[in-house]
């Protein structure tokens, strides 16, 4: 089996030198939420580098597939950000207008390490567990192929669609101070976070035909999304934007998973 050295150091570096781009980048424009449109990106970025430290500029469609999916999220996704919350006028998001009162003087500096560089680490290991499609051999299985694949477009589609339903919810005046629950928010507090979950579900499927340890990072995208920093976050300033209408929206409504809304 090849050194994971010779794909782990390249990948370091990358990721080093594209969040240190992010951070300044953010910083010229005092916008730091630049780093949710380098999110996608550095992935994207990593997975790259995979390929290219195994196959050069030869194809090897095994691992291509892989990797051309992470593009199409990351793009998707980056796109989408930028196009929502760094386009001249949209003010910086209020997770990081909340940081920025929390780091003080040390506000730049703690803006690399506690952000910036924290999301490079755990990009690099949310990817790490897909080196095993990269190091091993496909085991051919067509079948968990295709599921994985699907799953990963209905996780697309599902995302994509959730994000302009809200997007265009916030777009209308009348809406202001009001909780978003038309569409798939009617089923769930974070359809966008649900649909994201299943488009890692999917490349980790999609992974497993090369070894196990391809599930790992859906197990730990779940965990990110629900338990550190999506839904608690989403939550935390949903409570502080809308109050009581958000505690009732709590009450009705599933907070992950697509469900029925409960009677009140």
């Amino acid at each position: 089996m090849e050194s994971y050295l010779s794909y782990l150091l390249p990948s370091f570096l990358v990721t080093l030198s594209t969040m240190t781009l992010f951070w300044f980048w953010g910083k010229t424009r005092n916008n730091y939420a630049v780093i949710d449109v380098g999110w996608g990106l550095v992935i994207l970025f990593i997975l790259w580098t995979y390929y290219l430290v195994k196959n050069q500029f030869t194809i090897e469609w095994g691992s291509l597939i892989l990797v051309l999916l992470i593009s199409i999220w990351g793009l998707r996704l980056s796109i989408f950000l930028f196009l929502t919350r760094i386009l001249p006028g949209h003010s910086e998001d209020k997770r990081y207008n909340s940081f920025r009162k929390d780091y003080g003087e040390k506000v730049h500096q703690k803006f690399f390490t506690n952000v910036f560089l924290f999301q490079g680490l755990l990009a690099l290991l949310l990817t790490a567990p897909f080196l095993v499609v990269f190091l091993t051999d496909n085991k051919d299985n067509t079948a968990i192929s295709i599921i994985g694949i699907i799953l990963f477009f209905i996780g697309e589609l599902g995302e994509t669609v959730a994000d302009q339903q809200l997007s265009s919810f916030i777009k209308d005046p009348k809406n202001k101070g009001e909780v978003c629950k038309i569409g798939l928010w009617k089923f769930s507090r974070h359809p966008n976070y649900f649909f994201e979950w299943i488009i890692w579900l999917g490349l980790s499927i999609y992974a497993i035909n090369f070894h196990w340890l391809g599930i790992l990072p859906a197990v730990f995208m779940y965990i990110l999304l629900v338990h550190v920093t999506g839904v608690p976050f989403a939550e935390k300033f949903s409570l502080l934007s809308k109050g009581d209408k958000f505690r009732e929206y709590q009450k009705t409504t599933s907070a992950f998973f697509l469900w029925f809304p409960r009677r009140k």
